[in-house]
């Protein structure tokens, strides 16, 4: 076993999205309410301020206007970019008793596993480039408002540009937690990671956190979808729909399709072993009284082995996956970009 990978090591200071939540005094619900309410409200109060209408009566109700919507979807998504990542670590963090028990290293090994931070992780870089980003996103956005000849006044828009390069950058910094946590989790199981043929059902933690880490991107696109009701669908929103979906679906199968290897490979080693010994027994049946009755031991376990599992999740776990990535996202996406290419193609038709 490499002493590297099981040794305890001391933990990274937790990254500012974990730290709002392990320092508040109220639960994951709660905070996440919070930073909601202080996030949206301050866009209302800036709002009210410059006399930028964010509420009109339709049919009898009142909704968000043009200005409005896209401020509560920006809240929405960098508010659950936050919450999703700290329920992904505290599930991690509950589950690490389940990884104790197929890994060679224990307990140890299970909680560098399910740490909260990556110690590979290049947070300070991501950061940046999460910001260059936003302000290269709302610069753009801000040229295309102004050439639509929609006024928006300055510290709304500044408004806007924050929340952008906020997004942009817990975008960034999830992709980056993601990276270096999954090329660390990749190196763990490759190296620790105890095969039991008849026991697969103990792998289904694997599945479980698998499934838990695209979630967090399953959701972000589909609130991202909700551009579409606001009529905010651009080039921009679809690209951040697509790669969220495709970074979801990506997480998921490339960890269980690594994982999957190695249950092939464990099941390949231990049936041709056993197979060996059927042969032995089959040649010797002529001699050995007893070699027919443990012939017939043999074909069993080899029956077993053979229909074991070759996928470290359960029913339960690829249900939720698929359910995610199809209910949540797929058909508000679907309908709003066809709605948006046949409108593109309308204008370069005319």
């Amino acid at each position: 076993m490499d002493e590297s990978v099981a040794a305890p090591v001391q933990p990274p200071p937790l990254q500012f999205e974990q730290l709002l939540f392990a320092r508040s005094p109220f639960g994951l619900v709660a905070t996440t309410a919070i930073i909601f309410v202080l996030m949206f409200a301050s866009f209302l109060a800036i709002a009210s301020a410059e006399h930028v209408a964010v509420f009109h009566r339709a049919g009898g109700i009142v909704v968000l206007t043009d200005a409005g919507w896209p401020a509560l979807v920006l809240s929405l998504l960098c508010t659950a970019a936050l919450a999703m990542q700290r329920y992904a670590r505290v599930a991690e963090a509950k589950d690490a008793p389940a990884y104790a028990k197929i890994l060679t290293g224990g307990m140890a090994s299970a909680l560098n596993v399910t740490g909260a931070t990556p110690s590979e992780a290049r947070f300070g870089r991501a950061t940046l480039l999460g910001a260059a980003c936003g302000l290269v996103i709302a610069a753009i956005v801000r040229i295309s408002e102004s050439r639509e000849g929609h006024v928006i006044p300055p510290v709304t828009m500044i408004w806007y540009a924050l929340a952008t390069v906020l997004l942009m950058v817990l975008f960034a910094r999830g992709a980056e937690q993601t990276r270096a946590g999954s090329r660390a989790y990749a190196r763990v199981l490759g190296a620790e990671l105890k095969i039991d043929l008849l026991r697969i059902d103990q792998l289904a933690v694997l599945g479980r956190s698998a499934a838990r880490t695209a979630l967090i991107w399953f959701v972000i696109s589909a609130i991202a979808c909700l551009f579409f009701i606001g009529g905010d669908l651009d080039w921009l929103t679809i690209a951040l729909i697509v790669s969220c979906a495709a970074m979801g679906g990506g997480i998921f199968v490339s960890i269980m399709s690594r994982i999957h290897k190695q249950i092939r490979s464990a099941k390949s080693a231990e049936l041709e072993h056993v197979r060996c010994r059927i042969e032995a027994l089959r040649a010797s049946m002529h001699d050995d009284s007893q070699a027919a009755q443990r012939l017939h031991g043999f074909l069993a376990y080899e029956k077993r082995i053979s229909e074991a599992p070759e996928w470290p999740f359960d029913q339960t776990t690829l249900v939720r996956v698929v359910a995610s990535a199809f209910i949540l996202a797929v058909p508000w996406f679907g309908q709003a970009v066809a709605a948006f290419v046949v409108e593109r193609l309308a204008q370069f038709a005319k």
